[in-house]
């Protein structure tokens, strides 16, 4: 018959054996308890003699008795006892767990920095308020947008590139959203003045729209509904350009001024007044930190987007400057004017690079294709054209407008254009 031992451990409440004079599990010294009588309540209720529950606190105050013998205190016991069998157990788990915890640390923490971002995997959510949209090839039968009842100013493809906003004037004074494959109108939005400018968000939800009111209205597409409006500006707009991380809107004016304003407050944010003369376009850099003017003037002008100071000013139109944009990789800018000539400069040193001509009408409106490749102009001889963006070459003439071709603008995945008329219409087609 197996003997039963009472020898319960104070601290942890293990087992011991009979003659145990150690716990196995903490390494406590027992002390046996003093016998009671038989029937006498104990600490814990019941008998005197019952053990304490197992997470008790120990019956003997701290300072009193310490959880293991100190030199000079030994009782007699002349070397401590070798731990129990149970130990490495529980030594080796709690290394495995210790281990556990920093290689989760290792993964959750540190690996996403080394990679630099986080992985597009990852559940998290990514910390960009206006994440760039993946853009599917289009399949688009061309057609022509009839919604205008007078001359349309500009165009501009949504970057996800599921539709089309322009802006129409002289009597039509209305900026409108229709679908880019069916030619479905989705919106309009009315003002009491002429339309000259329209701009999407990076995001595809929005629209800035301002013209000869001097104001500018930002509205949801879904709803119609205007979210801020923008009243810095003295004299009518003629361009308007959305920050690429979403949070500016530019905006370019007969005052001769650019005005940078909270996009969803409609608060100033700076004013840049480097111009002599009208501002006809601005443009974001791609990165955001930088951005660019074309003047009456005759020159396009590169300035910081936080600070307003400039950075270069390009000279080479011989007259009026219309329009100009960005190459996708912000190294380089296109404008276009009075002179009939496309000019391609280093966006850093105000170097021309190449130029291009042909029509016979001032270039009104310049695109370059999101690939790179291929930059689009729009002219007043009724035409829009298609040059190579890194030898100049001519590639393509599109002449099915019946009027003057104001703005032109590239489907995201490069393959379609969209441009704009005095005829009243939207035309959009394939560069071949």
């Amino acid at each position: 018959m197996q003997q039963v031992s009472n020898r319960i451990c104070p601290a942890c409440g293990t087992n011991l054996a009979p003659n145990q004079a150690f716990c196995s599990n903490c390494g406590r010294r027992y002390d046996a308890p003093p016998q009671a009588a038989e029937g006498a309540q104990g600490q814990y209720g019941g008998n005197a003699n019952t053990p304490p529950p197992p997470y008790a606190a120990p019956q003997v105050p701290y300072n009193n008795a310490p959880p293991f013998p100190t030199p000079g205190n030994m009782g007699g016991i002349p070397n401590r006892p070798p731990r129990g069998k149970g130990s490495p157990v529980i030594g080796i788990v709690s290394v495995l767990v210790v281990l556990a915890v920093v290689a989760g640390g290792v993964f959750f923490f540190v690996l996403p920095r080394l990679n630099g971002k986080n992985n597009s995997t990852s559940s998290s959510p990514t910390t960009s308020s206006h994440p760039t949209p993946t853009v599917p090839t289009l399949n688009i039968q061309p057609y022509t947008y009839k919604g205008h009842s007078s001359v349309v100013w500009q165009v501009k493809w949504s970057p996800d590139g599921k539709q089309l906003a322009s802006s129409g004037g002289l009597g039509d004074d209305s900026a409108q959203v229709w679908d880019a494959i069916t030619g479905k109108n989705v919106m309009t939005f009315t003002s009491y003045t002429v339309m000259n400018a329209v701009a999407w968000s990076p995001d595809s939800k929005y629209i800035a729209c301002g013209g000869n009111s001097d104001d500018i209205d930002v509205i949801k597409v879904d709803g119609k509904q205007r979210i801020s409006i923008y009243k810095g500006h003295k004299d009518a707009i003629l361009s308007i350009a959305w920050s690429p991380d979403g949070k500016y809107i530019a905006s370019a004016s007969y005052d001769k001024t650019v005005q940078v304003w909270d996009a969803m407050t409609g608060e100033h944010v700076l004013t840049y007044s480097g111009h002599s003369n009208t501002v006809t376009s601005v443009a974001w850099s791609p990165d955001g930190k930088k951005l660019a003017s074309s003047s009456f003037d005759g020159t396009v002008q590169v300035w910081d987007a936080t600070t307003g100071k400039q950075l270069t000013t390009f000279k080479g139109h011989s007259y009026r400057v219309y329009t100009l944009a960005w190459s996708p990789d912000g190294t380089k800018i296109v404008s276009g004017g009075d002179d009939q000539m496309a000019f391609v400069w280093n966006a850093s040193t105000g170097k021309k690079l190449l130029m291009t001509g042909g029509e016979n009408g001032s270039i009104s409106g310049v695109a370059w294709s999101p690939d790179g490749k291929h930059i689009a102009t729009a002219s007043d001889d009724k035409t829009a054209q298609v040059w190579d963006a890194t030898t100049g070459a001519h590639v393509f003439t599109y002449s099915k407008h019946h009027d003057y071709v104001y703005s032109v603008t590239w489907s995201p995945d490069s393959q379609y254009i969209a441009s704009a008329s005095a005829d009243h219409t939207v035309q959009v087609w394939q560069p071949r």
